[in-house]
């Protein structure tokens, strides 16, 4: 029986620090993983995602051995924050709402069709 090995290629190492920065970028929501990868040459999106696991689990770890992270003092002034930011979320949600229904009564208005399903119709048997 003659079992062939796997070819190996490069094996590229990147340190922890630049690892949790590439993280951070990703997770702030300002960069996708394709400009990150572009940006430090990294070869594929799982390997960034492999990441985002792997600091994930090391953050529950943190937390679950007993250690406090930063944000986590003051904790009384944080859940006002966050309360106060999720109700200025759910305020513009509610705004987007309102002018998505409104684009489409101008659409129905205009085009001449119904856009909004009916309450009652059963769907369609193919």
């Amino acid at each position: 029986m003659n079992i062939k090995k796997a070819k190996k290629g490069p094996a590229y190492k990147y340190d922890a620090a630049l690892r949790r920065k590439i993280v951070e970028e990703l997770l702030s929501g300002t960069i996708l993983i394709s400009h990150l990868q572009k940006k430090y040459n990294i070869g594929g999106c799982g390997t960034i995602l492999r990441w985002v696991k792997e600091f994930q689990n090391e953050d529950q770890n943190l937390l679950s051995s007993g250690m406090e992270k930063p944000q986590d003092k003051n904790s009384e002034a944080n859940k006002d924050k966050t309360f106060q930011d999720l109700e200025a979320e759910l305020k513009l949600a509610k705004l987007k709402i309102i002018a998505l229904e409104t684009m489409i009564d101008v659409a129905e208005e205009q085009l001449n069709i119904e856009i909004r399903k009916k309450s009652g119709t059963k769907p369609s048997s193919e």
